[in-house]
């Protein structure tokens, strides 16, 4: 009885956070303060710190998130920017290139080809942090509940990056419409590139 408790605990704890990777969230909860730590002029999470753009707008909080921001949108677009901050633990949330899969998996190309074989991946070391990014264009497949694709979004792109920090993989997704992600990709690369280990 108590290794049926324990598998239970496990799967549980698993299938949550590959759900909550995915973008799927249907309500809204607490986030635990001590995950999420305000700075002056900062944020940190996770066992990192990172700075955020000026121009971008805090989200509403959402489960398994450590933060949303929002970006308007630019060049004639309708929708706007997301950027999700994800953290699981040090040994949930799959591994770089289960997720880097993943998150090609939610878009499709023109000629039905295979999204990882567009997408642009480098690796890179800063400040002591492996980080893993990747940038991909498509058809976006919007999901809703247990992962199902309710919608699709044309001409949308991903600019995505996976830190290896000191307490386990810290995950950005962000991902919008083509000209409004081409807006906010120097805001994504600033904030990239001030991200540290810090405070959580």
């Amino acid at each position: 009885m108590k290794n049926s408790k324990r598998y239970l605990a496990t799967f549980l704890v698993t299938a949550s956070a590959i759900f909550a990777v995915t973008g799927c969230d249907k309500k809204e909860s607490k986030t635990d303060s001590k995950s999420l730590t305000a700075l002056a002029g900062a944020v940190s999470g996770g066992g990192l710190t990172w700075s955020v753009p000026a121009a971008w707008a805090t989200g509403a909080e959402k489960p398994m998130r450590l933060a949303t921001y929002i970006i308007n949108p630019a060049g004639g677009d309708t929708d706007s920017a997301e950027c999700a901050v994800f953290y699981f633990g040090p040994e949930h949330g799959g591994g770089v290139d289960e997720n880097l899969q993943r998150w090609a998996g939610q878009f499709e190309q023109p000629n039905g080809g295979n999204s990882m074989d567009k997408a642009e991946i480098e690796t890179e070391k800063r400040d002591d942090l492996k980080i893993t990014t990747i940038d991909l264009t498509g058809t976006y497949l919007v999901s809703g509940a247990m992962m199902q694709v309710t919608g699709k979004k044309d001409n949308y792109r991903l600019l995505g990056a996976i830190v290896e920090g000191p307490q386990g993989l810290v995950f950005f997704k962000m991902t919008g419409p083509q000209k409004t992600m081409e807006s906010a990709e120097a805001g994504f690369e600033t904030l990239l590139k001030s991200i540290k280990p810090g405070l959580t």
